[in-house]
């Protein structure tokens, strides 16, 4: 989804819990326009720190630490 249908539909939202006044069309963009800059930051810290935790676990998993030999008993 873009980011100006983000915003219409926050707005429109803003305009539902309001009780669809008349005439507010200005504020309710704006107050969409403030939470969609606010919420951003706080998905990007939630994408980096997920990221840096996958990142871990990862490098644990290579490090060759628990990896074990192969096998030498036949197959038979």
């Amino acid at each position: 989804m873009d980011k100006d249908q983000e915003r219409r539909k926050r707005a429109y939202r803003i305009w539902e819990d309001e009780g669809r006044p008349h005439g507010k069309h200005d504020d309710h963009w704006q107050r969409s326009e403030d939470q969609h800059a606010q919420a951003k930051p706080m998905r990007t810290e939630a994408n980096k720190h997920a990221s840096e935790e996958f990142n871990d676990k990862r490098r644990e998993k290579s490090s060759g630490a628990h990896a074990r030999p192969p096998s030498m008993a036949a197959s038979d």
